[in-house]
């Protein structure tokens, strides 16, 4: 194999893939990077770990066609490494040699018979903005469950959820003390149907390497299995949580049953929040949000440090109102909010719903702490 190529689009292909790699796989040769180069081209770099593959597809010249599999981690510092322009990649069975004016690196290669075929992705089922969809996957992966804690019937907690409704996608994500609901344009390509169920973590990675592109949505198709998302250079195609995501339909109160409600300035609650969880002990330790009329005064603490930040707010029948929260998971729910938020309320033990004003493409749900009497 022979092709030159340049240095940039080679090393951020090479960090990209091999930053989804496993540290101390099995089998070995799941720890490296797979360059294809067709007669004609294009060259492709890919890397898989039995449960997503990353595929970059590369302008370069085919010298001479090949393809060669060397250590991800070698090929990521090497590439980067490399001086700026051309580089010429030339690969035998042994080994596999870097050149760029001036510099030269040789890296040994791996049997390319032992590697994995990797996955066929499903046909696309339709486009969306690659920011727009990002900010939603990534802000739904924070309130995941855990995959360590998502066993046994729980592992569908711990993915992100993805479900065409027309001309929307619906992002969903929940730990079963957080829910969140994000409703995103999109434009599908015919009835725009299906859905997928990816692990938060991994999820949110992707996406956010997609974030300045189009992306293509390949929902999981109907044998089951895997799900892909793609742009024009990058594909990436991951196993499927085999679990079904819970329907959190149900668990989204509604504001007419409140018993009264709160509108503040969400950024402003925010940083009340965090200014009240700084003399906590524990990140655990949950703040108070005592509710009077046209305020909330957030406290953090309980004995010896204590903090306290009072918001201006609109309130309707919340007056000597209190409830607990653990700091970190209100604050994650407030931080997409742009302005008013408005918080509904039923009583101290159950859960709230929160949401922009005048915006109904975000809801969420916080379970508040229940203190020890």
């Amino acid at each position: 194999m022979k092709i030159r190529i340049d240095q940039k689009e080679l090393a951020d292909a090479a960090r990209h893939a091999f930053r989804r790699l496993p540290t101390n796989p099995l089998n070995p040769v799941l720890a490296g990077l797979l360059i294809e180069a067709p007669e004609g081209g294009p060259v492709a770099l890919s890397g898989f770990d039995l449960e997503t593959a990353t595929r970059a597809t590369l302008d370069a010249d085919v010298l001479e066609a090949g393809n060669t599999l060397a250590s991800g981690r070698l090929l990521a510092d090497v590439t980067a490494a490399l001086p700026a322009g051309p580089v010429d990649v030339v690969a035998d069975e042994r080994e596999l040699t870097l050149t760029a004016p001036g510099t030269a690196f040789t890296l040994p290669t791996m049997d390319r018979h032992d590697y994995p075929a990797l996955p066929t992705p499903p046909g696309a089922a339709g486009v969306i903005d690659g920011g727009v969809f990002a900010a939603a996957v990534v802000h739904a992966a924070q309130a995941a469950m855990p995959e360590k804690e998502a066993i046994g019937n729980m592992e569908g907690f711990s993915g992100v959820h993805v479900a065409a409704d027309g001309d929307s996608l619906i992002v969903s994500a929940t730990d079963r003390y957080r829910i969140v609901r994000h409703t995103v344009p999109w434009t599908p390509d015919g009835d725009g149907g299906g859905e997928l169920l990816l692990p938060a973590a991994g999820f949110a990675v992707t996406a956010k390497q997609m974030a300045g592109s189009t992306v293509r949505i390949a929902f999981t198709s109907p044998s089951g299995g895997v799900a892909a998302l793609a742009t024009d250079t990058l594909t990436v195609t991951s196993r499927t949580i085999g679990a079904a995501f819970p329907d959190i339909s149900s668990y989204f109160p509604d504001p007419a049953k409140s018993v009264g409600w709160a509108r503040l300035d969400a950024a402003e609650l925010l940083e009340a929040v965090k200014r009240a969880a700084l003399v906590n002990e524990k990140e655990e330790q949950p703040i108070a949000l005592d509710f009077g009329r046209d305020q909330v005064t957030v406290r953090g603490g309980v004995e010896g440090s204590k903090g306290a930040s009072r918001v201006d707010a609109e309130t309707a029948d919340l007056e000597d109102f209190s409830i607990n929260y653990r700091p970190g998971f209100l604050g994650s729910l407030l931080a997409p909010i742009d302005g008013l938020a408005q918080m509904w309320f039923t009583v101290p033990s159950k859960p709230a719903l929160i949401a922009p004003v005048d915006d109904d493409t975000y809801r969420a749900v916080c379970m508040p702490v229940r203190l020890p009497k």
